[in-house]
């Protein structure tokens, strides 16, 4: 399973709990922005993608641009993977 195939899974079971529709990958993956993943949400998020992907994500990582959307979100663990 890549970035993508595996973030879009964990994002769906989360966006099943709120029947908000799935975002798609340039649409706005957080709540102030009119998306899905809250503050309350922000924390499992983090701690599923360190787990699944295998990669550290520093206070200095999270930040709007790196979770703006899915897309931005794919990039930057991409970009983690390979540094």
């Amino acid at each position: 399973m890549n970035v993508q195939e595996g973030l879009t899974q964990y994002i769906s079971e989360v966006v099943a709990k709120t029947g908000q529709p799935m975002p798609t990958l340039d649409q706005p993956l957080l709540d102030s922005e009119g998306g899905v993943i809250d503050s309350m949400s922000m924390w499992p998020l983090i701690l599923f993608i360190e787990s699944r992907f295998g990669i550290a994500i520093e206070d200095t990582d999270i930040m709007q641009e790196n979770f703006r959307t899915l897309r931005a979100l794919i990039k930057f663990i991409e970009t983690k993977l390979h540094s």
